[in-house]
Order: C-alpha cells, then sequence, then structure tokens
C-alpha cells in the first residue's frame, strides 16, 4: 500500500508538468534581436548600462521576473561596473548600433509550443496506472485475509 501511494504521488507531479515542444532555442531567438532598434523594441530600456569606447553593453535583469511575460524597463542607470545578479541577459552593441553578442544566465527564452494531447495522454495513462494498481493493492489485501470473492 505505501508504495502504491509513493506511485501516485509520482503520477500526480507528472501530471502537473504539460508536455511542450520547442519551436525555436534559445540561441535562435536571442540571435534575432540584431540591432539596438529591436532590443529597445523587445526590452525596453536595460536596467543598467556600460558605455566603453567603441561599444557599450547593456544589462537586463532578470531577479524576481519571469521572461515570459511583459516587463519593459523604463530607465536604466550607467555603471562603472555591472552589479552581480544570478539571472540576466546582456547585450554587446557597437557604436553603429549593431549588436555584437549577447551572455544570458539563468533565463530561458527558447519558444515553445504546447502538446496538449501528449499531456492528455500522459494523464490518462497515469490514471489507468493509478487504477491497476489500486485494482492489484485491492486484491492483494483480499487474498491475505483469507477472504474470497
Amino acid at each position: 500500500m505505501k508504495n502504491l501511494l509513493k506511485s501516485m504521488a509520482l503520477l500526480s507531479m507528472l501530471s502537473l508538468f504539460s508536455c511542450s515542444k520547442v519551436i525555436y532555442t534559445q540561441q535562435q531567438v536571442l540571435d534575432t534581436y540584431k540591432t539596438k532598434e529591436s532590443i529597445i523594441k523587445k526590452f525596453g530600456a536595460p536596467t543598467e548600462k556600460l558605455t566603453g569606447d567603441t561599444t557599450e553593453e547593456w544589462l537586463y535583469s532578470y531577479e524576481g521576473r519571469n521572461p515570459n511575460t511583459e516587463h519593459v524597463n523604463s530607465s536604466s542607470i550607467n555603471v562603472a561596473n555591472f552589479n552581480i545578479y544570478e539571472r540576466f541577459i546582456k547585450f554587446t552593441i557597437d557604436k553603429q548600433g549593431n549588436v555584437l553578442n549577447w551572455q544570458c544566465v539563468g533565463v530561458d527564452f527558447a519558444e515553445r509550443k504546447k502538446a496538449p494531447g501528449k499531456t492528455v495522454a500522459l494523464i490518462a495513462g497515469g490514471v489507468g496506472l493509478i487504477a491497476i494498481l489500486a485494482w492489484i493493492a485491492s486484491n492483494n489485501i483480499h487474498f491475505s485475509t483469507g477472504t474470497y470473492y
């Protein structure tokens, strides 16, 4: 019976996660931002800006916020050194406004497509398995007591 409860708990946790398919990887998504204007259009003003002689670095902090929700910064701070963040994206931009590279840590920008059919199949399979395990467990209990139905 204890194993049955563990199995049911595991299947319940699995059903909380919906199935999805990656449409565009994080690299593919972030490589689409090629100019300063495209970055501003998507992300707004950076959290922090570091300006050099030939390049600018823009850092967007994602501490305490979800990258998949619209949250556009309205102002930025010019700094001599970036603050330390666990979740951020940083773009390096040349003086002509072209993105030279990007660095992303702790944030996932991959675009996914939900697969509701797979989620339903996962949940249905889990329910069926639980029903079978419950039936087996109930029959074992009856056989162990010596009572036959």
